[in-house]
This record gives C-alpha cells, structure tokens and sequence, in this order.
C-alpha cells in the first residue's frame, strides 16, 4: 500500500513539548483518507473522501480484487429492526433488534415468539449501519489496517495525521482541554486518558507510525 503523506496541519499551532490542547477536531476531521483493508480480499487500500456542503462523497478501489464502493455503499455491521402484530393471536406487538457483525449476510425477515400466545411469526426488519460498532471507517465499514491490540485495550487510526495527533496527546504531560465535550480526545477510551498507559499508548502509536510507512 502506497504511503500518503498528511495534509498540513490546517492552520493549527505547533505544538508546545510536554503539553498538549485540546483544539476540539472531532473524529470526522481525519477522515478524508483513511488506511483499510479490503472486506473481501483483505488488499490494503485507501479510502478517499471529500466533504461537500451537507455531506460526504466518498470511493474505494481495490488494487487486488478490483471491488468498487461509492458514496452510499454499506459493507459493515449493521442493526436489524422491525415490528409487527402477532400473526396468530394479533395482540402483542413483536420486535425485532439484532446487531450483525459485517460479512454476514442476514435474511429479510427473523422470527418473533409471541409473548401472548406463544407461538412465532417472521418479521420483515430493516438494516441500519452501526457505524461505532468495530474498528472500521465511518463511510462504508470497511476494516481498518492501522489496528493494533495492547493489554489495556485496541488502539486503531485512520491515517498518519491521526496518528500524529494521538502521539502528541500520548507524549504530553500537561493535557489542557476548554470543554469541547464532542472532541475527539474528549472521547477517547478511558485507558488512553490515564497517566499510567502513557508510555504504552505512545509505543502502540509509534509501532503503527511505522506500520504505515513500510506500507
């Protein structure tokens, strides 16, 4: 996989050795290019977007399978829902809430037990992506290739600016912050916030930093 340099720091302050500010970029500020893999060959590859007024238009290209997805495409787990009446008895609503994980397929319908009569009925549900549901990018659910598993939990980024990004949060001593409870950093994992995994999330970081550059 070819190595795609950063974009500038979008006008951002360098940063002050030892302190880190939260500038409030939630994650979506990194997710123009992000590292995948691809869901049926497992290629490496890029995923390219660019943010239009009200929304993103986005494309992949496997280089080893030639699979191509565009803007609206799914392939990652979703959420499958649906209700009906009863088909025996008519009196109990049945739901249906599943989550399946990606490259399973799932059928139109599931069957419901009627807490009334007993008996089951098959009910049509819909699929809604779950979009946080796995290491995976936001615009199609593919899986993500910088992914890398430590004893406190699962690091994984979207490209080299995110990357850079968690390693100066990783290396900082003093971690200031004005509230921006929808940043990214407001968000992370609670073991990423914690003093003691320092050392351990900068090495997980730098270990991807250089996964990415050796492609």
């Amino acid at each position: 996989m070819a190595v795609q340099r950063p974009p500038g720091r979008r006008g951002r302050p360098a940063p002050v050795p030892g302190r880190h500010f939260d500038d409030g970029r939630g994650l979506n500020a990194f997710a123009d290019r992000i590292a995948v893999r691809c869901h049926r060959c497992d290629t490496p590859g890029w995923v390219l977007a660019s943010w239009q007024p009200y929304r993103w238009t986005v494309r992949f290209r496997c280089t080893g399978c030639s699979v191509a997805l565009d803007s609206g495409d799914w392939v990652g787990a979703v959420c499958m829902q649906g209700r009906r009446p009863c088909g025996y008895c008519g009196h109990q609503w049945l739901y249906v809430h599943r989550r399946i994980a990606s490259g399973v397929r799932s059928p139109a319908t599931f069957p419901a037990r009627c807490g009334q009569c007993g008996r089951s009925s098959d009910v049509d549900v819909s699929a809604t992506p779950l979009r946080d549901a796995e290491p995976a990018d936001p615009h199609f659910g593919l899986p993500l290739h910088l992914v890398e598993p430590t004893r406190a939990g699962l690091l994984w980024a979207y490209n080299a600016e995110h990357l850079q990004a968690l390693h100066e949060y990783a290396v900082a001593t003093l971690r200031e912050t004005k509230g921006h409870h929808r940043s990214m950093f407001s968000r992370l994992p609670q073991w990423m916030k914690l003093a003691r995994h320092r050392v351990l999330l900068q090495r997980a970081v730098e270990r991807l930093q250089k996964r990415l550059l050796q492609g």
